[in-house]
């Protein structure tokens, strides 16, 4: 038996959905409370999960958007995500299965809803539907028309012979084709040795949230696969969320000299470019904002981006809500915390960038008449 929480309240500080509310209630402390009893890492001899309202528990597991803040928050370091994933995975309903088809099959589909969604008038949509509606809109791909930066190598700087794979992720593979393939130029102009990344699959960390392990276990182990059979090469990520999911793969998936192999190959893309001359276009704007994804842990992002394109102003740190599986169990908590987000950069911001796939759409899709949220790697080439 595991000692689990011990109520210090760490975890109120940084979590978005106490933030948001201000009831203890919602807050990781008070779900690990009810629920520890019930898990059976931490639950006492004789405790009946059965004697549990597992509606109740639902309700408590909309009410998180897998941010992993009270993680990091945490002096145990317990991540209350991952307690409701494993609830989750006991007792799965329709949405987690209908999550794991939008995201392994219909894919392809992505950017044909979002020209769809696009044709639907605002004042037809009832109020319910336009979160979604939204998110669907913001699928739709619309690159710059002209960077703001190029960046280029400096002279004489030698870079790291060890062979680079991108992984791209869902976003990019379905609908930013164009992040992937920046970044294979980039890196290719920098002086790696950039390899064929077509098989890499889902980094599964959606999977894990919605409790669907057995999909998630086949989508580490096909990229897995793929790096063992690449020769274990340098992994270039750039979305926060997908670092973030990737940097949990280990045993049984992986050997323990190849969990530290794989965990040590995994390298924010920002890292293998922070040698970078940037050469500025008239199309920079003269200040823009930036959303700093909570899955980074250390941001490399944004000393790359201050180092060259100046004018950033952070916004407030908080959660764009798009975490977990959150935009289809609760899309009104995620798009509450997508609006509380954007209210924190200075009014008038008129681009946002961020670093994070999820955090992109999600943003995009909430983002008021005026603003427009890219991906960093929209802006450069």
């Amino acid at each position: 038996m595991k000692r689990g929480c011990t109520q210090c309240g760490e975890c109120l500080r940084v979590c978005p959905v106490y933030a948001q509310f201000k009831r203890e209630e919602y807050s990781p402390k008070a779900k690990r409370l009810l629920l520890e009893p019930l898990h059976e890492d931490y639950a006492a001899p004789g405790v009946n999960p059965s004697d549990l309202d597992w509606d109740h528990v639902k309700e408590l597991a909309r009410l998180c958007v897998g941010c992993d803040k009270c993680r990091t928050a945490c002096a145990r370091k317990l991540s209350t995500a991952d307690l409701l994933a494993d609830m989750r995975h006991a007792h799965p309903n329709w949405t987690q299965h209908f999550w794991s088809l939008w995201i392994k099959h219909m894919g392809p589909l992505w950017p044909s809803l979002g020209m769809m969604a696009s044709l639907v008038p605002g004042w037809v949509a009832p109020s319910a539907l336009k979160p979604s509606l939204d998110s669907a809109k913001a699928m739709v791909n619309e690159p710059v028309k002209k960077p703001w930066a190029r960046l280029f190598k400096i002279p004489g700087i030698q870079v790291d012979s060890k062979p680079v794979v991108v992984f791209p992720g869902c976003t990019a593979k379905n609908i930013r084709p164009q992040w992937t393939s920046k970044t294979n130029n980039l890196l290719g102009l920098f002086g790696y040795t950039v390899l064929d990344t077509s098989d890499f699959g889902c980094c599964g960390g959606t999977m894990h949230s919605a409790g669907l392990y057995d999909t998630m276990d086949s989508m580490q182990q096909n990229n897995v696969d793929v790096w063992k059979k690449l020769g274990r090469p340098r992994i270039a990520v750039f979305c926060a969320s997908c670092h973030h999911a990737l940097s949990q793969y280990g045993q049984p998936l992986l050997s323990e000299a190849d969990t530290v192999a794989w965990r040590e190959s995994l390298t924010p893309l920002s890292v293998l470019l922070a040698d970078a001359q940037w050469e500025i276009t008239d199309a920079k704007p003269e200040s823009y904002g930036y959303h700093q994804p909570c899955h980074w842990g250390t941001d490399h992002d944004l000393p790359l981006l201050e180092s060259g394109l100046s004018g950033l102003r952070k916004g407030e740190g908080q959660c764009c809500g798009m975490g977990g599986i959150t935009q289809i169990t609760n899309p009104d908590l995620s798009r509450q915390l997508a609006d509380s987000c954007l209210a924190g950069f200075p009014k008038n911001t008129e681009y946002i960038l961020t670093s994070c796939s999820g955090c992109t759409i999600q943003l995009a899709a909430a983002a008021p008449e005026g603003t427009t949220v890219y991906h960093w790697l929209d802006v450069v080439e």
